[in-house]
């Protein structure tokens, strides 16, 4: 009897139950989410950006690797923020670090923090860049409104509003590194938006040529207040020669992003291609490119203790 009256209650339990979860998911499936970037004035967020890259050349029986390897420290520190919540970023990179090895010899390093005298000749462009700083206008949704670049005059140094064309097309095309673009609209699971962008490649010594490139951004799930964001590149034109497609091989990366939905910050960007072009070479020989970046949010303070424990080493 005892049995009896325990299944019956499990039945009983099981149909009460059934419909109260289907509706939470349905719920969960219907609830939008509006993605913004919150900026505050003078707040300073770091990153850590993990990033390899290797290329395979092969033609007939001879083959070529080239990789290399960095550690970059950066970060923006939010100047000021108008009525709109338009945010104006300062940007820099902190430090590098980085390896280069063609196939088996001897990679060639370099470390910011060395003395600029050890830097090869092909790191002094790196160098030039780090702790240079630059301010981007940015809207909530990481559209860039201006940029201003630090000019040095007769008055001291100052931000001034970039005035060459192009410079604003160049911060869109580069925005998978600080910021990515966020939908104008509320999104729920599963909606997608897009972000249009041109990227050039060379016909000639003289000649170039824009290929628009479609990345398309998926609200892939909310967990504990995190945004979780699938993206992937397109190609959006068809290109018939291996030549242009091998100037392509590295612009259409996939990957995974988490953007802290009460902060408005982004945690990490988890980002990889692994693509291959063969006939590059007058339709014979091969090209393969394998990249993979990570970047994640970092405590400074962490990081200058872990930088410290390296050196001592």
């Amino acid at each position: 009897m005892r049995s009896i009256v325990f299944c019956l209650l499990t039945l009983m339990l099981s149909q009460f139950s059934a419909p109260l979860s289907v509706t939470s998911a349905a719920e969960e499936e219907a609830k939008s989410y509006s993605l913004r970037y919150k900026f505050t004035p003078n707040e300073f967020v770091h990153y850590s950006v993990e990033s390899t890259n290797q290329i395979t050349v092969q033609l007939n029986q001879n083959k070529q690797t080239s990789a290399n390897a960095s550690n970059t420290l950066k970060h923006y520190r939010v100047i000021s923020v108008n009525e709109e919540g338009n945010g104006t970023l300062e940007t820099r990179i902190d430090r590098v670090k980085m390896s280069v090895q063609f196939d088996n010899a001897t990679p060639a390093t370099f470390d910011s923090e060395q003395p600029p005298e050890k830097d090869l000749e092909q790191f002094k462009p790196i160098r030039a860049n780090i702790s240079k700083p630059t301010r981007v206008v940015y809207s909530p949704v990481g559209k860039v409104i201006k940029i201003l670049e630090l000019n040095i005059g007769q008055d001291g140094a100052k931000f001034e509003e970039a005035k060459a064309p192009g410079k604003i097309d160049q911060e869109q095309k580069r925005r998978l590194g600080f910021l990515i673009p966020l939908p104008e609209e509320d999104v729920k699971i599963g909606d997608s938006w897009n972000d249009d962008l041109d990227v050039e490649v060379a016909l000639s010594k003289t000649l170039r040529k824009k290929v628009p490139v479609r990345r398309t951004f998926t609200l892939d799930a909310v967990e504990d207040g995190t945004a979780v964001i699938t993206f992937k590149t397109k190609i959006m034109t068809r290109l018939n020669d291996p030549k242009l497609s091998m100037q392509l091989i590295q612009k259409t990366p996939s990957g995974t992003i988490k953007l802290d939905l009460e902060r408005g910050i982004l945690i990490s960007q988890d980002v990889s291609l692994d693509k291959a072009q063969v006939g590059v070479f007058d339709g014979k020989g091969a090209m393969r490119a394998v990249t993979t970046r990570v970047e994640t949010l970092v405590d400074p303070t962490e990081v200058a203790q872990k930088e410290q424990a390296t050196d001592s080493q």
